[in-house]
């Protein structure tokens, strides 16, 4: 048998102790210091994102939430013949012309037991007159309303657990049809952010059904950045 030569297999043997071929990194000639500067730089654009996400998501619930109180809290108020008044001013209201003021100044009064995170209690002054005649084929109601939102008023019965004090001076909305002069608070529960409003007054006629007939309403802008603390 023919035998290589002996500096063919000294090349071979030369060969087969080389390491394979690899692909060149690109980036071999980078110091570490620059691959760490990289990697810093891009830390703060992470944590903005990060952080933007984390702000997203909050505001996101928050609108949530105050959604839902809105919507738990929203009443259908049926159309009316609606006239604007002014605060501070006695104007004459419903089919009896009974003088009617509402104080452009409420109180916000905060919060109470069993309701919900974000909400508040929230109140405004009205004075009714004598009525001339018996109303006996009517009702009234209170409804504040904030942005596109109808809140019912809260009566004596769902405060005089909590505070006693408020429920002795809360106006019922039955009492827009009450013969005696009438002076008190009327109350709200709106979410924590509500500051100003519009206080409606709804009088409702009603048939021998007692089905309403016909609604008449007047509206008063109210305030409510005053935070009374007190048990007046």
């Amino acid at each position: 048998m023919k035998r290589n030569a002996p500096e063919y297999d000294a090349w071979n043997a030369q060969m087969l102790e080389q390491e394979p071929w690899q692909e060149p990194d690109r980036f071999s000639g980078q110091l570490p210091e620059q691959k760490s500067a990289g990697a810093a730089r891009l830390l703060p654009l992470v944590l903005c994102v990060l952080l933007l996400v984390v702000l997203l998501a909050e505001g996101a619930f928050f609108w949530l939430r105050g959604r839902q109180l809105e919507w738990r809290n929203a009443v259908y108020v049926p159309d009316a013949q609606q006239s604007m008044q002014q605060a501070d001013e006695s104007f004459a209201f419903g089919p009896y012309q009974r003088a009617v003021k509402v104080g452009r100044q409420g109180e916000a009064l905060g919060r109470i037991t069993g309701i919900a995170q974000g909400e508040k209690i929230v109140r405004a002054s009205v004075s009714l007159g004598v009525l001339n005649e018996a109303a006996w084929d009517c009702d009234g109601a209170f409804y504040l309303q904030c942005g596109g939102v109808y809140y019912p008023s809260l009566g004596s019965y769902q405060l005089e657990q909590e505070h006693p004090e408020w429920a002795m001076r809360a106006l019922e909305g039955y009492e827009l049809c009450g013969p005696g002069m009438e002076e008190g608070w009327v109350y709200f529960l709106v979410p924590e952010s509500v500051s100003e409003g519009a206080l409606w007054l709804h009088w409702l006629e009603k048939n021998e059904d007692y089905n309403t007939e016909s609604v008449q309403a007047a509206c008063v802008a109210v305030q409510f950045d005053q935070e009374v603390t007190g048990d007046d």
